[in-house]
């Protein structure tokens, strides 16, 4: 199975959105502890049918170096989603599928030597995460209020759901926007007076994620 497959599933998606544009694009320089331990390349595209995120990710604290893709296909109103995920390098390599449809998702794992199926309730309040992804956090922009709001995320590489949740704030940051996230999930995402990211902080894991200037 391949993301093209699954966007079978989604015609507004498979077609595309018209006037479709990149909202946002670049490279982000991770850290832990303030030491950097690898990098990320983003872009962000959206338009009158939803939002696409396509991420890459490369890690070298393993030989061959961690590398994981991600992409994510979500329609403006938030109930239909497409997820994949390429995980290789490291120990070993996997695929993660996820589709959300009729508020229904599902997810398939593929590994060497097998793979698996789960089904789990969905909703317009469902976001799909992945452990070392940043630019997938990008998904809660536009169901950020200023008053807050709760969400539920989904982690498809185990299943684990997460209640969180998420707030719009004005930033000291060039005038910009601040995204702070509370509960099962802790960070804040930084955004300039253009709506472009600056960081992604996740204080409880020690990680965080800084634009890489031009």
């Amino acid at each position: 199975m391949n993301l093209r497959l699954l966007l079978t599933l989604f015609p507004a998606l498979v077609a595309g959105p018209l006037g479709a544009q990149v909202a946002d694009e670049g490279i982000l320089v991770v850290r832990a502890g303030g030491r950097e331990i690898g990098s990320e390349s983003f872009r962000i595209t959206s338009g009158e049918a939803g939002l696409r995120i396509t991420a890459k990710a490369v890690y070298g604290g393993t030989r061959p170096p961690l590398e994981l893709a991600a992409s994510l296909e979500r329609t403006a109103p938030g109930d239909e989603m497409a997820f994949q995920l390429e995980h290789r390098g490291g120990p070993a390599g996997s695929e993660v599928y996820a589709v959300q449809k009729r508020n229904r998702l599902t997810i398939r794992r593929v590994q060497r030597g097998g793979e698996q199926a789960s089904e789990a309730p969905g909703g317009s309040g469902l976001v799909l995460l992945a452990d070392s992804v940043f630019a997938l956090y990008l998904q809660v922009l536009p169901v950020a209020p200023d008053a807050g709001r709760t969400l539920t995320a989904v982690i498809p590489q185990s299943g684990r759901r997460v209640s969180f949740g998420v707030r719009r704030l004005p930033s000291a940051d060039a005038g910009g926007t601040l995204i702070r996230l509370s509960g099962g999930l802790e960070g804040e995402i930084a955004l300039g007076n253009r709506g472009e990211l600056l960081r992604i902080t996740l204080p409880a894991l020690g990680l965080e994620a800084i634009r890489k200037r031009d």
